[in-house]
C-alpha cells in the first residue's frame, strides 16, 4: 500500500469517527451473516387454526439480540404460516405489510386458499410498535417512523435494518417448510412493504423466483417524501445508509422477474425514484404508472375490490404469481421502444411504441403532463394510441408552444393487466 493510500485511509477513518459512523471492512455486508439459508429459531407456538380449507399456524421466532444500556435485548417476531389443507407441494409467497401495519394474516389465508403456502410477519421499523401484540425488541422503544434514517454508530441502529433482517429470516422460514417448492417462492408487499420487497429481491437474488412491489421503490434520494430525512444525515452517514439500506442500490444483484406498480402522483415514492429502481434492475423488470393517482391504482387490474378472488392489494398480483410460480396463464405484456417520432405539420408531437404480448390489448393510451409541475400535483391527460399496419402504436400529443411535457404509454389487456412504459420528456 502506498503512502498516499495510507494517508487517504487515515483521513477517511478520522472523518467517519468524527461523525460517529462505523466503517465496514471491504466486502463485509452487514446482512451477510443472515443470508445463509438458515431459518430463525421458533421460540413460541401460538396455536393452529383452520379457515375454509386452509391451515394457519401462528408462531414467534427469535430474530437477533441487541446489547443496549448494558443489557441484552432480544428481538422476537410474530409470524403467520398459512397452507392448503390438502397435502402436496406448493409454491411459497412472503407477504409484507405496509407502513403502520402488522402481519397480513387475512391476505396470507386468501393466498393459501388459491394454492400457495404463505408467510406474513410483523416488520420492525415498518410496523406501528403500538399495534403489535406478540413481537418485541429494542425497536419498540421508538415511536412509529422514528430511528429509520440513521447509521450512527453503525447501520444496525436503524430500525429498518431490523425490518430487513426479519424479512430475510421470514423468507428462510418459508423456504424450509417441507411442503414448499423451494425454487418457486415469491415476495409481495405494499408501500414500505414494497420497499422491503425490492430490498429482499436484491439481497436474496435468484432464491426469489418473482417479486411484485406495490409503490415501494428504492433511490430514496432521487425523489421520495423521505428525502428530507436522508438530507439531515451527515455526508458519510448518508452514504452508508444509501449503500446498505437503499433498495434501489441493492436490486442490481437480481436477475429474476420483478414488477413495480406505482402511481404518478404518489405522495411517498415519486416517479424518478421508481424509474431509477426499475432501470437498476438487471434481467426481467416491468412497471405500471397509475395516472393522477396517489397511493392508489384504479387502472384495469388495480384496486378492484369487486373481484372475489383477489388475495392481494391489486387484482393483477394473482396473474403475476400464477404465471411465475405455478406456470399457469400467460406473461404480462411489455411496452417497448417508446419514442418521440417527430412532429405533425401543425406542430404536435408524435410518439410511438410497440407491445410484446400474448394476450389481446383492450386499451392503449398515451399520457402527458406539464414537466414544470411538481410530481404530486401533476395533471396527466390521455390521448388514444392507434395500432398501425407496421404493428406499432401511434399517438399525437397536442403540445403548446413554450411548455415542456413528459409522457408515457400505458396498455391494458382483457385479464385485466395494465403495464406502462417509463416516463420520458418530449424534446
Amino acid at each position: 500500500m502506498t503512502k498516499i493510500m495510507i494517508k487517504d485511509l487515515l483521513l477517511l477513518l478520522f472523518f467517519c469517527c468524527s461523525f460517529g459512523v462505523t466503517v465496514y471492512a471491504q466486502g463485509k455486508d452487514p446482512f451477510q451473516k443472515y443470508l445463509n439459508d438458515s431459518p430463525p429459531k421458533i421460540i413460541k407456538e401460538l396455536g393452529n387454526e383452520t379457515h375454509d380449507g386452509v391451515s394457519v399456524k401462528k408462531v414467534v421466532f427469535h430474530s437477533r439480540d441487541v446489547f443496549i444500556d448494558e443489557k441484552t435485548v432480544p428481538s422476537t417476531i410474530f409470524a403467520v404460516i398459512a397452507r392448503p389443507d390438502k397435502p402436496g407441494k406448493y409454491p411459497g409467497l412472503l407477504v409484507l405489510h405496509g407502513g403502520g401495519g402488522t402481519a397480513e394474516t387475512e391476505k396470507a389465508i386468501a393466498w393459501a386458499k388459491l394454492g400457495y403456502i404463505t408467510l406474513a410477519l410483523d416488520e420492525p421499523g415498518i410496523t406501528n410498535p403500538e399495534k403489535v401484540q406478540h413481537s418485541d425488541g429494542h425497536w419498540k422503544s421508538f415511536s412509529y417512523g422514528k430511528s429509520r434514517f440513521t447509521a450512527k454508530p453503525d447501520i444496525t441502529t436503524s430500525t429498518i435494518y431490523d425490518g430487513v433482517v426479519v424479512g430475510i429470516q421470514g423468507f428462510h422460514l418459508l423456504a424450509t417448510q417441507p411442503d414448499v417448492v423451494k425454487e418457486k417462492i415469491g415476495v409481495v408487499g405494499i408501500s414500505w412493504g414494497g420497499y422491503l420487497t425490492t430490498m429482499l429481491t436484491g439481497l436474496l437474488g435468484d432464491k426469489i423466483r418473482a417479486s411484485f412491489s406495490v409503490f415501494g421503490s428504492g433511490f430514496y434520494d432521487y425523489g421520495t417524501s423521505f428525502k428530507k430525512e436522508i438530507e439531515k444525515m451527515s455526508p458519510e452517514e448518508k452514504k452508508i445508509w444509501l449503500q446498505y439500506l437503499d433498495a434501489g442500490r441493492r436490486i442490481s444483484s437480481s436477475r429474476t422477474p420483478y414488477f413495480l406498480a406505482a402511481a404518478t402522483n404518489d405522495a411517498f415514492f415519486f416517479p424518478p425514484a421508481v424509474m431509477e429502481t426499475v432501470k437498476a434492475k438487471r434481467g426481467s423488470a416491468n412497471q405500471l404508472f397509475a395516472p393522477n393517482e396517489n397511493h392508489k391504482i384504479s387502472v384495469p387490474g388495480g384496486n378492484d375490490r369487486k373481484s372475489t378472488d383477489t388475495p392481494g392489494w391489486l387484482v393483477m398480483e394473482r396473474t403475476w404469481f400464477d404465471y411465475w410460480l405455478k406456470g399457469s396463464g400467460k406473461p404480462f405484456p411489455e411496452i417497448r421502444n417508446a419514442v418521440v417520432n417527430g412532429k405533425s405539420p401543425s406542430g404536435e408531437s408524435k410518439v410511438q411504441f410497440s407491445v410484446k404480448t400474448s394476450t389481446p390489448v383492450t386499451q392503449a393510451l398515451v399520457w402527458y403532463s406539464n414537466s414544470a409541475d411538481e410530481w404530486t400535483k401533476r395533471n396527466w391527460v390521455s390521448v388514444r394510441a392507434e395500432l398501425n399496419l407496421d404493428g406499432k402504436y401511434i399517438a399525437t400529443i397536442p403540445v403548446s408552444e413554450g411548455i415542456k411535457y413528459d409522457w408515457f404509454a400505458s396498455i391494458s389487456d382483457d385479464r385485466p393487466v395494465t403495464v406502462s412504459s417509463l416516463i420520458q420528456p418530449i424534446p
